[in-house]
């Protein structure tokens, strides 16, 4: 501790001059030492409590600023990305139209057979160069897989080529906040999945106590807040803000009534219900706290003179599905046929889907996805039913029965009672003449002319037959019905007295019964297959789905070259059409997200500069300043040290 100098009411001491000369020199040689080290550094101070409010300026503009940079090296690799993907995209477009021009080509009468082989063997090529495009890699990662990057995601297998990627992308951020996809994925650009067989039914499953609150209304979800509660005279207010699942807010509920009341709240399989005990009588009454929407949201607000002592019954809190809901709990479809399980047609294989064992909506998803029959099925993004898609490309593609209704109650049968005729055979639809579209012959010998000009969609169709006036005597009638096993329309007669066989006849000129799949093509009759218990005509699948996409393009193609086909050729013709302009659409994208990236690299760089002088005005030495400082204080102290030389001086005059 430094010691007390008192000041003298006549003149100074001599030691007390030497004691301020040398606290003069000490601070001169600090201050010294202190602009020494700012000036050599660069930096206005060497410690943060030398300036605390500078020091955690400058902290968090040096945080910023390494932020910054690291969106500088994102914003310069997502660039280096999206010019490999524009490049890999340029040889796509290049491909297709070469390839175009031999499909046109082809399609005249005047080409060869050979000239046609060689157009083939030309779309192997193609294919073969696609499928390398389709998994290039660059540094390290497949372009063209979505976000499952580190596997090559396409394959040619038999029956076609298949997509094991997904829909995402690879995202970095290029600046704070802001993810950018710095790729395309194989669907935006080759297409890689069929048209979804997106589930007809509702599957509305049951709410339970553990139903989380994130799930409610169709997977929306609802904010929580406070409520009042009151029987009329008392009331109390219930924060349910802290509920995670609906049983968290009817025990919430129950656990804090007015005064000397009971609450009950039971979880329905649509809400809640809110019941108080009818002995203490009064009225309940719910209520919003000024400003909250909870109450009201819930389905659970009553009017300002409440309900009395009858119970409060909540709206139907429409959970959506989710993969860990039991299938137990889908209440549309219950009871559910998991016994029978289902059919998937993919390539020409039929792949028998076993359900007995699924307990929920996760398992038989998996089952479905892990059958290999190249399916991908998922929650809808409604979230309250299923679709189905195939990613196998150049082939036929349907989900079926499997001899009960397993598919039909899920929604997720490709051909249907409500599918429009005018979607058959590709979109072509079901065309006819005018009248008796065609002749079905039952067993005991009748004629059923049936006109279909009316229907609209395959159950009309089914209805006109079934309906028939002549076709209503349950010991002969014909049943027309989607069928058992597979897909596609079924006639059966089960008159097994009968002594003709059932068949299907069509006029020259109708094409109708082809259409509808109950006749094959180029011919004029189909006959039933006899059994013990009738006779079958099962007509083909005339909807099948199939991949939008430039691998299904080529393959529709090869086939149509390989058997020669007009009407193949120019399908194949309008499909690589519209294959070209996705990937001009994938093109123009990427060169958006392109010029997006340069804004964002020049907004980068003026928010560095920024940055950087802010920093440098916080915590940088002023050279001028300080150099000038500097030469102050050196002159100070030299004054200091030449006083101190002659104060210190001895003569005799120290003495008296």
């Amino acid at each position: 501790m430094p010691g007390f100098y008192p000041v003298p009411s006549t003149r100074s001491t001599h030691l007390m001059a030497q004691t301020r000369l040398v606290q003069q020199i000490n601070i001169d040689q600090a201050e010294l030492l202190k602009l020494q080290s700012a000036i050599s550094t660069g930096r206005r101070f060497a410690r943060p409590g030398e300036d605390p409010a500078a020091a955690q300026r400058g902290q968090t503009l040096q945080r910023l600023l390494e932020l910054k940079a690291q969106a500088q090296t994102n914003t310069q690799t997502a660039q280096s990305y999206l010019d490999a993907s524009d490049t890999a995209l340029s040889n796509v477009a290049s491909i297709l139209t070469e390839i175009r021009g031999l499909a046109v080509a082809a399609a005249n009468d005047t080409s060869s057979e050979a000239e046609r082989a060689a157009a083939a063997t030309e779309v192997d090529q193609a294919i073969a160069q696609l499928l390398n495009t389709g998994n290039q890699q660059f540094r390290g990662r497949y372009l063209f897989a979505g976000s499952r990057s580190t596997a090559a995601p396409f394959s040619e297998i038999p029956g076609g080529v298949t997509y094991t990627g997904n829909e995402g992308s690879l995202n970095s951020f290029v600046d704070l906040a802001l993810l950018f996809a710095t790729n395309g994925s194989g669907t935006e650009v080759f297409g890689t999945f069929s048209a979804e067989v997106q589930g007809t039914v509702d599957l509305d499953p049951a709410l339970t106590s553990q139903t989380p609150i994130f799930a409610l209304f169709g997977g929306e979800g609802i904010t929580l807040g406070s409520i009042q509660i009151s029987d009329g005279s008392t009331a109390t207010v219930i924060d349910l803000s802290s509920a995670a699942t609906v049983d968290d807010i009817a025990r919430l509920i129950e656990a804090n009534p007015p005064a000397g009341r009971t609450l009950t709240a039971t979880v329905t399989a649509t809400g809640l219900t809110i019941a108080i005990d009818v002995p203490g009588g009064g009225s309940l009454t719910i209520r919003d706290l000024p400003g909250g929407t909870t109450a009201d949201d819930l389905g659970i607000l009553t009017s300002i003179a409440g309900v009395g002592t009858t119970p409060v019954v909540s709206g139907d809190f429409n959970p959506t599905l989710r993969l860990t809901t039991p299938l137990a709990d889908l209440q549309t479809i219950a009871p559910l046929d998991l016994a029978s399980g289902l059919q998937i047609v993919n390539a020409g294989t039929t792949y028998t889907i076993d359900t007995s064992a699924a307990q929920t909506v996760e398992d038989l998803l998996n089952l479905i996805n892990y059958s290999g029959a190249g399916a991908l099925a998922e929650i809808a993004p409604t979230g309250d039913r299923l679709i189905v898609r195939s990613r196998l490309s150049g082939a036929d593609f349907s989900i079926g029965e499997n001899g009960g209704t397993t598919a039909t109650q899920l929604g997720i049968r490709s051909l249907t009672d409500n599918t429009a005729l005018a979607d058959l055979n590709r979109g072509l639809g079901v065309t006819g003449i005018t009248g008796a579209n065609f002749t079905i012959h039952r067993k005991d010998g009748t004629d059923l002319p049936i006109d279909i000009s009316s229907a609209i969609t395959v159950g009309d169709v089914l209805n006109l037959i079934n309906n028939d006036p002549a076709n209503l005597n349950p010991a002969t009638r014909v049943v027309a019905r989607l069928a058992a096993f597979g897909n596609g329309i079924e006639l059966f007669d089960g008159n097994t007295a009968g002594t003709d066989t059932l068949s299907i006849n069509a006029p020259f000129n109708s094409d109708v019964a082809i259409n509808l799949g109950l006749i094959p093509s180029g011919q004029l009759s189909a006959t039933a297959t006899t059994s013990g218990t009738g006779d079958t005509l099962a007509g083909s699948d005339v909807n099948p789905l199939e991949v939008s996409g430039i691998f299904n393009s080529l393959l529709r193609l090869h086939d149509a070259l390989t058997n020669f086909s007009h009407e193949k050729l120019s399908r194949a013709v309008a499909l690589l059409d519209e294959d070209f302009d996705r990937v001009v659409f994938a093109r123009s994208e990427l060169g958006t997200r392109n010029q997006t990236i340069d804004t964002v690299k020049t907004q980068l760089e003026d928010e560095v500069i920024e940055l950087q002088s802010n920093l440098s005005d916080n915590i940088d030495t002023d050279l001028t300043e300080a150099i000038s400082t500097f030469a102050a204080r050196q002159a100070a102290m030299q004054a200091s040290l030449q006083f101190s030389a002659t104060l210190l001086r001895m003569t005799l005059l120290d003495f008296i």
